[in-house]
């Protein structure tokens, strides 16, 4: 182990897979991080299965309080907010040790939210913007498994323009703050149909097609190419299967 000068941690390295190495930034006195390296390592395969990619280096830095979590967004953080990913490979989160003292989660979700977080590394790799969000969010969930967090929320958007009201950070952000689950939730259902009735090749192939930019006509445009149907015509029909009136 190394110390890590910047931010007065322990730095470990771990193995993730072929050609991938993962870094740890930690307190000493840490006793999750045993836990924590056999999550990080989880999370990566399962993310690399799914995209069929690589990441050289990802960095993961425990985080031990809301004070700290804050400065290092620079704003003050909601207690569902838990952790983050950024453009360079590197996922700040709040350890284990700490995960359901600073946060409203259970410390049994820290597994499946490391591994969220991990997937958004690899979104990046394909689409290099955050836009449009329910589909950034939503597949997130999906690699992650999440859906067992989901069971009490109840999607409360009722016509087929409703991912259109959380496509953007804007829209996204303005909607969450009030309530939370419920575009997690519509983000997550809405991806999981599109896997299941069109496959994952097809919605990897639609953030490809995006080219790192978003904008809704040419997302629209985009979508009824590969999918040969108007985008609204399969929210018509997922929202009808989800009985979401």
């Amino acid at each position: 182990m190394s110390k890590d000068i910047n931010s007065e941690k322990d730095l470990t390295g771990i193995e993730l897979g072929p050609q991938s190495k993962g870094f740890v930034s930690f307190l000493s006195k840490d006793p999750s991080l045993n836990g924590v390296i056999k999550d990080f390592r989880y999370g990566y395969i399962r993310a690399s299965s799914f995209f069929k990619k690589k990441i050289p280096e990802v960095k993961l830095t425990l985080v031990y309080s809301r004070e700290e979590m804050n400065n290092l967004i620079g704003y003050k953080t909601s207690s569902w907010f838990v952790g983050y990913a950024d453009s360079s490979s590197k996922i700040f989160m709040f350890s284990p040790s700490v995960f359901d003292r600073e946060s409203n989660h259970n410390k049994k979700d820290f597994r499946k939210v490391l591994c969220h977080e991990i997937s958004h590394l690899f979104i990046r790799q394909i689409h290099n913007s955050y836009e449009p969000v329910w589909l950034e969010e939503g597949l997130a969930y999906y690699v992650a498994g999440q859906e067992s967090r989901l069971k009490n929320s109840n999607p409360i958007f009722n016509n087929p323009k409703a991912l259109f009201l959380i496509d953007t950070r804007n829209r996204w952000n303005k909607t969450i703050g009030s309530q939370p689950d419920v575009p997690y939730a519509l983000a997550f259902l809405l991806v999981d149909f599109l896997i299941s009735c069109y496959s994952k090749d097809r919605v990897i192939k639609l953030l490809m097609s995006l080219e790192g930019r978003y904008n809704k006509k040419r997302f629209c445009q985009k979508f009824r190419k590969l999918y040969g149907k108007d985008i609204k015509l399969i929210l018509k029909e997922f929202f009808s299967r989800q009985n979401i009136k």
